[in-house]
């Protein structure tokens, strides 16, 4: 008769490939995995998380439109990017205010408060990014970010 064992077994080790011969999966998600890692724990702290803070900044910049423009605009479904903004208006960030060309229109607006809490996050992200792409120097940096944003403006394939 075999015995089963009721102690857990360690996770076997991941076979990460070394970088000659990984692709651009491997690279993009190993990148990502680090600066998801510290941009979590900022956003750790933000009423409604990361979702908490874009709103903020959508909001900051006025560029936003209706709140179903912003679910749309930032890819958040309407009833979260709702309670995200009620989570954000409990915390005393952003304000509801009746619209003077539509009544029936709520026009977000970012309080003293809200700024300055979107001032720490953004410099907490930026920190996070910095410590991601600590190992390029000012160039290589800049060479990177610049592919990647050229990239990132490209359609997106179809799924």
């Amino acid at each position: 008769m075999q015995r089963i064992s009721l102690t857990p077994r360690p996770a076997p080790a991941r076979h990460v490939p070394p970088p000659s011969s990984a692709g651009l999966g491997w690279a993009l998600r190993t990148v990502l995995r680090d600066y998801l890692a510290r941009a979590d724990a900022v956003l750790a702290t933000a009423p409604g998380g990361q979702h908490g803070y874009e709103i903020l900044a959508a909001v900051s910049a006025g560029d936003y439109g209706t709140q179903i423009s912003l679910a749309n605009r930032l890819g958040i479904h309407r009833t979260v990017v709702t309670d995200r903004i009620d989570d954000l208006e409990r915390a005393g960030m952003l304000q509801r205010h009746l619209s003077a060309a539509d009544r029936r229109v709520r026009r977000l607006v970012i309080t003293d408060a809200g700024r300055a809490v979107l001032t720490d996050l953004s410099a907490g992200l930026e920190a996070a990014e910095e410590e991601t792409l600590a190992s390029l120097d000012e160039d290589s940096r800049e060479q990177f970010l610049g592919a990647l944003h050229l990239l990132a403006r490209r359609p997106v394939a179809a799924a």
